[in-house]
């Protein structure tokens, strides 16, 4: 009897062994949802120029939602423009940013659903800033609202760009 094992010992293993396997599926799932919904991609600024070009194309004449200044402060928030009729509901929030200095343009699909689950938890992050969308003065149910719409259009004095778009 002195070397059979407590049940509770197996027990506590196991408990250990599933976490530990949870926590690896966890850290794929995660993997595999950046790496379907984020692509980076070398190109030159005027490549980048031409890209960004074609995405603020669909918003001709839309003023963004949030405007910031060169810094990267919030100059003003434009939530309270009315909806439009019928608008369509946003099914992502689309990310295109460039840097000049390593010459990469990244962009990043996130899930409208995503977004709704905990708004207040996703930053953005512009000019070394985290900001929030509350600190932007909006809201996943404005971009909801709102329908389709250029959220951020912003160059730094470095020549750093930011697109965000719904869609």
């Amino acid at each position: 009897m002195a070397g059979k094992v407590k049940t509770w010992v197996w027990v506590v293993v196991a408990i250990a062994v599933v976490c530990g396997l949870g926590i690896v599926a966890l850290a794929a799932a995660g993997f595999y949802f950046v790496s379907r919904h984020l692509d980076t991609q070398a190109m030159t600024a005027v490549a980048a120029a031409a890209e960004f070009d074609a995405a603020r194309a669909r918003f001709a004449g839309q003023v963004p939602l949030i405007e910031l200044d060169r810094r990267g402060d919030v100059v003003r928030a434009h939530t309270d423009r009315p909806a439009p009729v019928e608008a369509a509901r946003p099914t992502h929030l689309h990310l295109l940013a460039f840097d000049p200095s390593d010459e990469q343009i990244v962009r990043f699909r996130l899930p409208f659903w995503l977004l709704k689950l905990r708004s207040a938890e996703h930053r953005i992050e512009v000019n070394g800033k985290r900001l929030r969308l509350e600190d932007l003065q909006l809201t996943a149910d404005d971009l909801e609202r709102l329908g389709p719409s250029l959220v951020l259009d912003h160059t730094n004095t470095k020549g750093e760009r930011v697109l965000v778009w719904s869609q």
